[in-house]
């Protein structure tokens, strides 16, 4: 007779796994049916585009910007692939003022491997979303792997430079009276 335990495989946590299980929107570019069956069969409500804005019509080709603060004011979570939203600063600005936890499974993946990552991280994005926390992560099947945003790289790099205290030169020649300028 072994010592060792018996190996258990655990599947995706359900939703009564959480004191306040999350709640999902799958974005129209990540929406199936088996997608959303697998979240809904383990309890998780999934909402979609169609639902989010009445019908499938009004949904269809929703701009980023009308749907991000819907779904950040509500509190859910994001499963999307389209990763454009973080390159194009107008749609990464939304993002950022949604406040949402959005992730990202890969652009050209399929339906079984949409839902193996799903099922993979679930407990991970959960685990996110218990803590309040927005950010954007992929889905990987070594886990979440954090993304920084094309957009907020550009943003970071077009700040002017700055000297040791901290302040920018142009705002210390143009807000400090000239007897407390230091000489530059």
């Amino acid at each position: 007779m072994s010592s060792e335990s018996p190996s258990t495989t655990s599947g995706p946590p359900p939703a009564s796994s959480w004191a306040t299980p999350p709640e999902f929107y799958l974005d129209e570019n990540s929406v199936s049916r088996s997608v959303r069956r697998l979240l809904a069969g383990l309890g998780y409500l999934v909402h979609t585009p169609a639902e989010l804005f009445g019908s499938r019509d009004e949904a269809l080709g929703a701009a980023d910007e009308r749907w991000l603060p819907l779904v950040g004011q509500r509190g859910w979570l994001v499963i999307a692939c389209d990763i454009r939203i973080f390159e194009r600063p107008h749609e990464y600005e939304a993002y950022l003022k949604a406040k949402v936890a959005v992730f990202l499974l890969p652009g050209e993946s399929r339906i079984e491997e949409r839902k193996g990552l799903i099922a993979c991280n679930l407990s991970a994005m959960c685990s996110e979303a218990s803590q309040l926390r927005s950010g954007v992560w992929r889905l990987t099947a070594h886990g979440l792997d954090p993304y920084e945003a094309p957009a907020a790289k550009k943003k970071r790099a077009q700040r002017p430079k700055t000297i040791g205290c901290g302040f920018y030169r142009e705002t210390l020649r143009l807000d400090l009276p000239s007897h407390v300028r230091p000489a530059l």
